[in-house]
């Protein structure tokens, strides 16, 4: 067994561990303790994905999704404890598109929680339909991205001073892996009055 492989094994024994503390956590109250123990199971899930889409073995479960949909759960399910306003922009984005959905919240998941960690007072969730590409945008009213981070087209870079640029190159593999008719996904980083992070997949 390699390396590799018993890293992944060990990847799923923590993170079972991580969920026995997230629910002992839970149950008495501890919230601090909880989300810390939900943040590094996220964290170690995108590792372990990683590996499997650099081993060839990530498989797509694409199926037919309501874009607005999953834009409106995950602003729902960040708003409770946010302080910054998460607005939904979906008067553009297609009725349905196949695309994996568990796979395409986390991604969307970690470049909300990027985003509430800058802006100054909103954030801005939208999907739209354009040149047969379905778009999920996260638009936060920050500072925008470094110049660094912009000019790196390996999506090598960590987007904030805590990551690894793990996130970053999860999210391009994942998008890359969406492909129809010689078309490929892809993600686009840009600065418009605060930073954008754009999703596209195609149809």
């Amino acid at each position: 067994m390699s390396f590799a492989e018993i890293a992944a094994l060990t990847i799923h024994d923590v993170k079972n561990s991580l969920a026995q503390l997230a629910g002992q956590a839970e149950a008495r109250g501890d919230v601090a303790t909880l989300l810390t123990a939900l943040n590094a199971s996220e964290a170690l899930t995108r590792l372990l994905i990683f590996y499997k889409s650099e081993t060839s073995i990530l498989r797509l479960a694409v199926d037919a999704h309501a874009p607005a949909d999953l834009l409106v759960e995950l602003g729902a399910e960040n708003q409770s404890s946010a302080s910054i306003m998460i607005n939904i922009d979906c008067a553009s984005a297609p009725t349905l598109w196949f695309y994996d959905e568990t796979l395409v919240r986390m991604l969307l998941s970690n470049a909300l929680q990027n985003a509430l960690r800058y802006a100054h007072s909103h954030i801005t969730l939208a999907a739209r339909e354009l040149d047969e590409f379905l778009e999920f945008v996260v638009h936060d009213d920050g500072d925008g991205y470094a110049a660094s981070v912009l000019a790196d087209t390996g999506a090598s870079a960590a987007i904030t001073p805590e990551g690894t640029g793990l996130g970053l190159r999860l999210a391009l593999r994942i998008a890359e892996l969406h492909e129809n008719a010689g078309q490929r996904g892809t993600v686009i980083l840009g600065n418009e009055n605060g930073a954008v992070f754009i999703l596209r997949l195609p149809k």
